[in-house]
């Protein structure tokens, strides 16, 4: 086995809930061997469990830690400093910027730490913290995008991803849309978010039932209002759940108490993976509804997806951006965005399959996750993209002491 890498991962908040990707990623980054340390902004407001995973919040960081800092980054290299104060200020015009004394504790601590490579999740703060370390250092950086950071809120979005050694999308709706955001001479790859299918596993024998699980943020982007009204149009429902919190709670609930779905349709808040696996494994159906935001935000391709997939529960999604490209005929249906007809027709169809039919479905949706989104093979295509650039990383004069 080759040297194992030493790689700081920069996040705006940690461990989300939501974006427990991010953790898992870490923890199979360590399982094969490598070295990780987590530099985030500040804890989650939401937290999931990031048990094993050495992790640093700016947030924590007293002023002394910080001026301390300061003075051994702009004492050890005067010029790289001034360089970033230029680099700050060009960033500012985008986005808020912190100063040099709030990150230069976590450049310190990844300087201790030795990192070879920084990789950034969202390309946010945490990447332009990325960029920004990565030059005091002289450690080569990448990016991962996922969805409001590109359609939403594309701030420094080109010089980002010309700087970094290279990028990665989770999918290819979303690296063809950065190449044309970004334009030629910047390095964007696919990198499918994977699933850990040892952990997303039937331990029951799919049942048939006729309920409906939905798992997101409430947020306009996850099309969740569309799915209340296509429960209204769907025969002898046992239940619909909807797992996740977000600002959209009070219009959900009612949404569903004038439809008169209450007895129906469950909003069952955020919840962790272990709970949302027994969902899955009580499931009939897996929906997807996502649509196109007003403000342009989108998913690119939502894990829970694959999660279902990987639980051998047939999947309703929307045509739209990722979804197409692991949503096939053979274990699920597409359906145009926000069309709610299409979305009851196509969630009745599945469910008024024969249970043989549903389950040979299943097994053809886990068949397809185990060999396109595994976790263990896309993080050792993370960790083969960061082992080449360090290979060739030249460190151009004397590192910090």
């Amino acid at each position: 086995m080759a040297e194992p890498l030493r790689i700081g991962v920069l996040v705006d908040q940690f461990p989300e809930l939501s974006e427990t990707f991010i953790a898992a990623e870490v923890h199979e980054l360590q399982r094969q061997g490598h070295i990780v340390r987590v530099e985030a902004n500040a804890h989650a407001p939401t937290p999931g469990s990031a048990d094993g995973i050495d992790a640093a919040y700016l947030a924590d960081d007293a002023l002394t830690t910080r001026l301390r800092s300061l003075v051994r980054l702009v004492l050890g290299h005067p010029v790289r400093s001034l360089r970033d104060v230029i680099l700050r200020r060009r960033l500012g015009r985008e986005e808020p910027v912190r100063p040099l004394r709030e990150i230069a504790p976590a450049a310190i601590r990844l300087l201790d730490f030795r990192a070879r490579h920084l990789h950034a999740h969202f390309a946010d703060g945490a990447a332009a913290d990325a960029m920004r370390i990565g030059a005091l250092l002289d450690v080569p950086y990448s990016v991962m995008t996922h969805g409001y950071d590109v359609f939403q809120l594309p701030r420094n979005l080109e010089e980002k991803h010309h700087r970094a050694a290279f990028a990665v999308s989770a999918c290819d709706y979303s690296v063809s849309y950065l190449r044309d955001a970004v334009g030629e001479g910047a390095r964007i790859e696919r990198l499918v978010t994977g699933v850990d299918g040892d952990f997303f596993v039937r331990r029951t024998p799919y049942e048939g039932r006729r309920t409906v699980l939905a798992v997101g943020r409430l947020v306009e982007k996850k099309g969740f209002g569309a799915l209340v009204q296509a429960a209204a149009r769907i025969p002898d429902l046992e239940r619909v759940t909807i797992v996740g919190d977000g600002p959209l709670l009070a219009s959900l609930t009612g949404r569903i108490a004038a439809s008169g779905l209450d007895s129906v349709v469950e909003l069952a808040g955020a919840l962790p993976a272990e709970r949302i696996r027994e969902l899955l494994e009580e499931a009939g159906v897996l929906v997807a509804p996502c649509i196109v935001a007003a403000d342009g935000d989108r998913d690119t391709m939502p894990v829970v997806v694959k999660e279902a997939l990987a639980m051998e529960v047939p999947v309703v999604a929307s045509d739209e951006v990722g979804l197409p490209e692991v949503v096939r005929p053979d274990w699920g249906r597409l359906v145009p965005p926000g069309d709610i007809g299409a979305l009851a027709s196509a969630i009745t169809e599945l469910l008024a399959l024969p249970v043989e039919r549903r389950i040979e479905m299943g097994r053809a949706g886990r068949a397809f996750v185990l060999e396109q989104c595994n976790l263990s093979r896309e993080t050792e295509r993370l960790a083969a993209l960061i082992h080449d650039v360090a290979s060739n990383h030249a460190p151009r004069g004397p590192g910090l002491h």
